[in-house]
């Protein structure tokens, strides 16, 4: 291999990895990389204060783009709560925010819940 083709390859190398680490967690949350499942944050909520968690939408209740969409991943369910409007249903979506339990939203009770910072 020629000298130039090596350093060529680890500058590629490098642009990537600053890429990455420029972009933070969101951009890699995007794919659904390093997204927290669903039911480890069921297990301890308080833990979860940012968290990236990513699934697709099966519910939703709002009026006036608020309200509260329930993401489905393969080891559960969560209801995420939102200003931001709702999303389409059957999308996926990746949703950062922070967890909570026990609210209550237009008389209705939910268990653990996140509140919506950002969605992709």
């Amino acid at each position: 291999m020629h000298p130039s083709q090596s350093l060529r390859g680890g500058s590629l190398l490098l642009l990537l990895c600053l890429s990455l680490a420029l972009g933070g967690c969101g951009q890699l949350a995007r794919l659904g990389i390093g997204t927290t499942p669903i039911a480890q944050i069921e297990q301890n909520p308080a833990r979860y204060t940012d968290v990236y968690v990513r699934g697709r939408v099966v519910n939703q209740i709002g009026v006036f783009g608020q309200g509260v969409y329930e993401i489905q991943d393969p080891s559960g369910s969560l209801w995420v709560i939102t200003n931001k409007g709702l999303p389409a249903m059957n999308s996926t979506v990746t949703v950062r925010g922070k967890a909570q339990e026990g609210i209550s939203v237009a008389g209705r009770r939910f268990g653990v819940s996140l509140v919506e910072v950002e969605r992709f």
